[in-house]
């Protein structure tokens, strides 16, 4: 799917176009909203809110370099505009939930063996602050750049990169130190 001419397509009014961006990026919004709020009622409004208004303003609205990129930015805005109604907007405070578990379906399909290294993995992220774990998913699930990842979650590019930096280098040391455990434990 070429993104540029579907989007061009969809500002020119073709309903089937909106339909396959629908189609084609609502999954990974919800994923990425899950990841921000347990609330799967707040995270449907909120996707249909951000399709709802992209269709009333279709022919006033630009054209993304990243229409996934655009759509991710547009969700995480939504889930935290209607999360903090009672409240003024603020930007989501270091400790706010995100999780980075797999879905269900996907762990049901997952062979034994690669079941086992994802709860480990999962084992491993859940110990990591909750913007790391953000980062690590748009950096690695949902295969963004860091300039994208900056721009969606509001901070410099700089503090993305010492952030996946922070990720990983703090994995690798939980990594190293259940691997030392195991080999404590049986030798």
């Amino acid at each position: 799917m070429d993104e540029q001419e579907v989007w061009g397509r969809f500002k020119a009014g073709s309903e089937d176009d909106f339909s396959l961006l629908y189609r084609h990026f609502a999954p990974i919004m919800l994923r990425y909203g899950n990841r921000i709020t347990p609330d799967k009622e707040l995270i449907r409004d909120c996707l249909q809110q951000v399709f709802f208004s992209l269709w009333k303003s279709r022919e006033s609205i630009g054209s993304p370099a990243n229409v996934q990129h655009y759509l991710l930015k547009s969700i995480r805005n939504e889930i935290i505009k209607r999360g903090n109604r009672a409240k003024q907007h603020e930007s989501l405070p270091d400790n706010y939930h995100f999780e980075l578990e797999d879905s269900h379906e996907q762990t049901l399909i997952q062979l034994q063996t690669a079941e086992l290294t994802r709860q480990r993995i999962s084992e491993l992220l859940s110990q990591l602050p909750a913007r790391q774990r953000e980062v690590i998913f748009l950096k690695y699930y949902a295969n963004l750049k860091y300039e994208e990842i900056a721009a969606i979650m509001d901070i410099g590019q700089d503090s993305v990169y010492k952030t996946t930096y922070k990720a990983i280098a703090r994995l690798q040391q939980l990594l190293h130190n259940s691997a030392l455990l195991l080999l404590a434990l049986f030798f």
